[in-house]
């Protein structure tokens, strides 16, 4: 008996060893049983789910984990029951407020302790993450920035305080001349001089690229914020070649009981990606000013542009053909959106960026595929025979309201789905590209096909096109242009071998003559779009057309293949 509760004492000191270790440098430490359901919790809890120690006990954990993560958190769980031990793994917390927060979880068992597990989660400084989170394409750092902000303004409205928002642009810091882990060093650096000036001191973040910003309160004036990010500037001012920081502030003071949260969420975004934009003519002096004035505009165009989708009638399509480089076969039609306000078309370039700035490029998405559903079951505007391609943005492939919504239409529509396409667009934009697959291969087996737009851009152009279930990849204009030349023209045929080695047709787009599409036809791209076959007209898909003088002419055409249209 004496031996035995030795070895009891000994492991109870190995856990309260283990404990305080553990605690020391995390912020909240739990027990949860074999299921998970939460026994015990201690620490930053309350800061970051909005819920007590004791409200927490007899939660599933999993509750409390963002929901692409979710799959990730029960292998943690399984890998803690199996092995009596979890490293630090990465995942993304919810809060009951909403906001999102990067966290590590670790955890032990101790054997003594048969159906419980000790685990300590601690936060993720945003900067120290942003180069391994990009990669993965897990997390909206502006978004997430967004979310914090609301999240601190509920908190202000109800204790009765007053918080200020600072906006920091650092891209007069010649960064790109510094190597990567220098870069990192500086970023992590200036972040952690954020950090302790802002509310509790997990208020910083990244809003993309280089622009950065903080929520704090009146116990650090902002001066003494300027004064402390100066400072870090000085400190790397030779090995950043003299940086040159660009320093806004806003007070936040946004309470209106007539805005639902959403709205000020929105209205928040459009103030952000406007100081990032040109942080040098971003004037406001302060977030009740900018944010009149913001959500004043934002809110009107919102109106005004809702009104304009929500007729389906005000919604034109123009056709393109889509062509076979040999046989000059059309294989489908791509539609481009126009909206007509008042005999006035509103191209893409006026629609998409706003409608993605304020969160409604899904509701765009959803109008646009829904009229192209009605044109295949009705006749007149589009031939039978005839396969159409409208555009979805990435953005809206992480919405699960809009997926919802496109699988409710998908479901109700099955006669036409193998006459339509969904062409990818942004496809850089998708956060969580193991969820994106799951979503595009359900709308694979309903039989409507999946295009990747813009395919070879941007370093994760190979990342998409393993991960992404598509049928077609249509290659950049500039991938296009640069195969007028030699190395362009092997880069463009090496990226085409590897398509086809993975069973995905190929287009390449911005054809306008009889060279361009020969280029194509060399490196062994299969279809061709472009001036060359003609513009985007509304009434091109009304019948199936064959182009073959036009690859008689730039010498593509199959041997033996008979001519006319």
């Amino acid at each position: 008996m004496g031996a035995d509760a030795s070895l009891v004492d000994k492991l109870k000191a190995q856990r309260d060893r283990f404990i305080a270790f553990a605690f020391a440098g995390a912020d909240v430490l739990m027990e949860v049983d074999q299921d998970g359901i939460i026994g015990f919790s201690t620490g930053a809890g309350e800061a970051l789910y909005g819920l007590t120690d004791d409200d927490m006990i007899g939660h599933p954990l999993s509750e409390f984990v963002f929901p692409r993560d979710r799959k990730r958190f029960e292998d943690c769980i399984l890998r803690l029951r199996n092995t009596s031990r979890l490293d630090h793994t990465p995942f993304t917390l919810m809060g009951s407020g909403g906001a999102v927060t990067r966290m590590r979880l670790s955890g032990i068992h101790l054997p003594h302790l048969k159906n419980t597990y000790h685990v300590v989660m601690s936060r993720i400084p945003p900067m120290a993450s942003v180069e391994v989170e990009r990669i993965n394409g897990e997390v909206d750092h502006k978004g997430q920035f967004i979310d914090m902000v609301r999240h601190r303004l509920n908190e202000a409205n109800r204790i009765g305080t007053d918080y200020t928002l600072t906006l920091f642009d650092l891209s007069g810091s010649n960064l790109s001349s510094l190597d990567g882990k220098a870069a990192q060093t500086f970023l992590s650096t200036m972040h952690t001089a954020m950090e302790e000036c802002s509310v509790r001191g997990d208020s910083a973040g990244s809003l993309g690229g280089a622009s950065f910003g903080l929520v704090h309160d009146d116990k650090v004036p902002l001066a003494e914020i300027h004064k402390r990010v100066s400072l870090v500037a000085e400190r790397f001012a030779d090995k950043t070649r003299g940086a040159n920081i660009k320093m806004r502030s806003a007070t936040l003071e946004m309470e209106d009981s007539s805005l639902s949260d959403d709205d000020i969420g929105k209205a928040l975004g459009y103030i952000i990606n406007n100081f990032v934009r040109d942080s040098g003519t971003f004037n406001m002096k302060s977030l009740v000013e900018g944010a009149q004035l913001a959500m004043s505009d934002t809110l009107t165009r919102v109106r005004n542009f809702r009104k304009m989708i929500k007729h389906e009638e005000r919604l034109v399509f123009l056709f393109q053909p889509i062509v076979n480089v040999r046989t000059g076969a059309v294989l489908k039609y791509e539609a481009f959106s126009r909206i007509d306000n008042n005999g006035s078309l509103f191209t893409p370039n006026q629609i998409i960026p706003f409608a993605t700035d304020v969160g409604l490029i899904g509701e765009f998405d959803l109008v646009t595929i829904k009229k192209a559903l009605t044109l295949l079951r009705e006749t007149g505007t589009v031939s039978t025979l005839a396969h159409i391609s409208v555009n979805v943005s990435g953005h809206s492939l992480g919405n699960p309201a809009f997926y919802q919504t496109l699988m409710k239409m998908l479901e109700e529509n099955r006669k036409v789905l193998g006459r339509l396409v969904l062409e990818i667009t942004d496809a850089a934009q998708i956060f969580n590209l193991n969820e994106a697959k799951r979503l595009l291969a359900r709308i694979r087996r309903l039989g409507t096909r999946i295009s990747l737009d813009d395919f070879g851009t941007g370093g994760a152009a190979f990342e998409l096109l393993r991960n992404l279930p598509v049928d077609f990849a249509k290659f950049d204009r500039d991938i296009i242009m640069d195969a007028a030349d030699p190395k362009g023209r092997s880069v463009l045929k090496a990226m085409t071998s590897l398509c086809h080695d993975l069973g995905i047709v190929t287009v390449g787009e911005c054809v306008e003559d009889a060279a361009t599409l020969q280029n194509l036809s060399t490196v062994g791209i299969d279809y061709a779009q472009g001036y060359y076959f003609g513009k985007p007209a509304p009434d091109a898909a009304k019948r199936i057309k064959y182009f073959t003088e036009h690859i008689k002419q730039a010498g593509t055409a199959e041997p033996g293949l008979m001519t006319g249209s």
